[in-house]
């Protein structure tokens, strides 16, 4: 659905009570949306927000998005013409971007700063006079918020890396097709293949195969939402080498296969929208409310547990201590739970291997994930006896260490065949380390 900008305008904003929309994406726009009132459920792609009044959240270009508001929501809905912006940012339409209110910028306490950015455009009293507040929010956008900068919290990117990151990436989204893109992007580019991938992991703390199978992945997704092509065409549209190798990586971010998501999804692209306009009185008064609201000092950055996350947390010693860093010494306090209300104890499976434990800085964050209201479950592939040994070993050592014996360890294993040595080795660690470990098989 592209955004209709009045003529020599690259902003369009609106404010109304959201009950339902349908799903949808806007090829042409970044969307960011403020909630003012009530709840707001925003589903975008692979990813799941529950918003709050004073929440925001922004979504990319193109990328399907479902919002669902409680009975009383009130939200803000800003668009952008990101093409039209490439005055402040030549990359500015062909970046990711990576911003939830409660998350990297609390963490960077620019919170209150990004949500006065977004209630100037929104309060603009001319479509006009919006221009110079969105101008300053894509900049801000564009120098802190994308992939870029997400997981990787422990130095600034440079200017430099910046560009070559965002100028790689951009390859990466035009040629998703292709086959070999690591080749591809090194031989445009003229860098080798190992220096492409060393250089996006080191800038973005993910790995150069993560981005591309997500980038594939969410074009997948675009494809089974609005054509009826066959998982084969739509695999090799996507540059998957097969059809088998596109539902494993379709499964990995979305948790289903293509055709199951084809099946769930397709008929709520062709729904109504449950949208309704609100007052102007009622938007002035939430708005000069919002105006005065800033983000609590003992307000914790809450992570947002995305599949990237979840598959590159491990690898990057630095994010957890960082989270963790943050939030020492501050008090905490624990929301009211309404009566009657559960609160369940939800597992975070984090793949362990050799290399996330090689200095022992990951598993000293994992605490922090407690304020996410999850319990990190540590996860052991099993690579054979002696291999496997090695890391389980290691693993006892520094849960030790750090205090953390009681998180849930799994040892997980594909064949049947291994069984035996699965048993002997979850033994062997109980008798020797004290250590409880839940052998899983997968298939």
């Amino acid at each position: 659905m592209r955004i209709d900008f009045v003529p020599g305008t690259r902003v369009s904003t609106d404010v109304v009570a959201i009950r339902r929309t349908r799903l949808h994406a806007h090829p042409n726009a970044l969307e960011i949306v403020y909630v003012l009132r009530g709840g707001l459920r925003t589903r975008v792609s692979s990813e799941s927000f529950d918003l709050d009044a004073g929440d925001y959240v922004v979504l990319n270009r193109a990328d399907p998005h479902v919002l669902e508001g409680s009975a009383e929501n009130v939200t803000a809905v800003l668009h952008l013409n990101v093409e039209a912006f490439r005055d402040v940012d030549p990359y500015a339409d062909r970046m990711m971007f990576a911003c939830e209110s409660f998350d990297l910028p609390r963490y960077r306490r620019q919170e209150a700063l990004l949500r006065g950015l977004v209630l100037d455009v929104v309060d603009a009293p001319a479509i006009g006079d919006a221009d110079g507040p969105a101008t300053e929010l894509v900049r801000t956008l564009c120098n802190g918020y994308s992939l870029a900068d997400y997981y990787q919290r422990d130095r600034p990117v440079t200017g430099a890396a910046r560009e070559r990151f965002h100028s790689l990436m951009a390859y990466v989204h035009a040629n998703v097709g292709s086959r070999d893109l690591l080749e591809e992007v090194a031989r445009e580019h003229h860098y080798s293949k190992s220096y492409v991938s060393h250089f996006v992991k080191e800038t973005a703390a993910i790995s150069f195969s993560s981005a591309v199978n997500a980038t594939r992945a969410m074009h997948a997704e675009i494809l089974l939402l609005t054509t009826d092509y066959t998982m084969r065409d739509i695999s090799a549209q996507c540059g998957f080498s097969d059809v088998k190798y596109f539902t494993r990586c379709f499964v990995d971010w979305f948790k289903q296969t293509p055709a199951d998501y084809r099946a769930a999804n397709r008929p709520a692209v062709q729904r109504d929208d449950d949208v309704a306009p609100v007052p102007t009185e009622l938007t002035a008064e939430l708005i000069h409310e919002h105006r005065r609201r800033v983000a609590s000092p003992t307000d914790a950055p809450r992570l947002s547990i995305t599949p990237i996350l979840l598959k590159n947390v491990g690898s990057r010693a630095d994010l957890l201590p960082k989270v963790a860093e943050f939030t020492a010494g501050r008090p905490h306090s624990e929301e009211a739970v309404p009566a009657g209300v559960r609160r369940r104890n939800h597992l975070l499976p984090m793949r362990f291997g050799p290399a996330e434990l090689e200095n022992g800085a990951a598993l000293s964050g994992l605490a922090s994930f407690e304020q996410a209201g999850v319990t990190p479950c540590i996860v052991v592939e099993y690579a054979g006896r002696e291999a496997t040994a090695s890391v389980i070993d290691a693993l006892a050592g520094q849960l030790q260490d750090v205090e953390l014996a009681t998180v849930p360890v799994w040892l997980t294993y594909r064949g049947l065949h291994a069984r035996d040595a699965v048993d002997d080795l979850v033994d062997d660690a109980h008798a020797r380390h004290h250590l409880d470990i839940q052998p899983v098989f997968t298939r």
